[in-house]
């Protein structure tokens, strides 16, 4: 599987109907109970506002604004974000949502309490730079002293893990086949779904850069946060390498 991921793979990957399904979004009862566990561990307060960075279709957006809290989610998807507004109207909620991309965020700074980047959306640029702004961007629209919290993926599970090679049923009955690669050099996973037959045939790909977390502590405390938790789950469990998810909470240095 030779590496020719396109530069900006997420733009078209997110807007394909197909990414709701390869995707493998949690539902509605885990996603629920994420929310919960995100208002304890953050202490989140209906005066505070927050931004849901890469916010997808709302999954978890529509269930704050359900509950009070003024939130504002940013995704680069338009197809994502006209789901986002589905839901977010049929809920009879206000829709505050904008098209941008989260190493350049169209928002002034300081303008945050609390920032959420969460379900595998960080490290998706090929370049380290440009992850890195992502995080730096994070902390410029974060008033000092603001929250933010990552759900990353476990580099050391993603590598034990992951299908290297699994078939799957999509849509209306389409087989595609999933294969998935780590390149220990660039230290990315990279997925290809591609047909049964014609496995040189890629109809999606993704690649994300898996950080370890020495790692992700030290771009943290460039980009001027400081780290107030590390979680293998929502619940609150302290994170252990065995963990599917690396849950980073961190505050802005004043």
């Amino acid at each position: 599987m030779t590496n020719t991921t396109p530069h900006n793979w997420w733009r078209s990957f997110f807007e394909s109907a197909d990414s709701l399904e390869l995707s493998f979004f949690p539902g509605d009862k885990e996603t629920g109970a994420q929310v919960r566990h995100l208002v304890r561990l953050l202490d989140l307060s209906t005066d505070d506002r927050i931004a849901d960075i890469c916010c997808g279709y709302g999954r978890h957006l529509a269930r704050l604004a359900k509950a009070g809290y003024d939130v504002v989610g940013l995704d680069a998807s338009e197809m994502m974000l006209g789901y986002c507004r589905e839901l977010l109207d049929h809920a009879g909620l206000a829709s505050q949502l904008v098209r941008g991309d989260a190493s350049g965020l169209p928002f002034p700074d300081e303008s945050f309490d609390v920032v959420l980047n969460l379900f595998n959306s960080f490290g998706y640029f090929l370049e380290e730079g440009q992850n890195m702004r992502v995080l730096q961007e994070t902390a410029r629209i974060l008033k000092p002293g603001g929250r933010f919290f990552l759900d990353t993926r476990n580099r050391q599970f993603q590598i034990l893990y992951a299908p290297y090679c699994q078939p799957m049923t999509v849509g209306d009955d389409r087989e595609l086949v999933l294969r998935c690669k780590y390149d220990r050099q660039t230290k990315r996973m990279r997925s290809c779904w591609s047909l049964p037959e014609e496995p040189e045939t890629v109809v999606h790909e993704a690649s994300i850069r898996l950080y370890g977390l020495d790692e992700l502590d030290e771009l943290m405390h460039k980009a001027g946060f400081e780290r107030t938790g590390v979680y293998g789950t929502y619940s609150g469990q302290a994170y252990a390498g065995h963990h599917r998810e690396l849950l980073y909470a961190a505050r802005k240095r004043a």
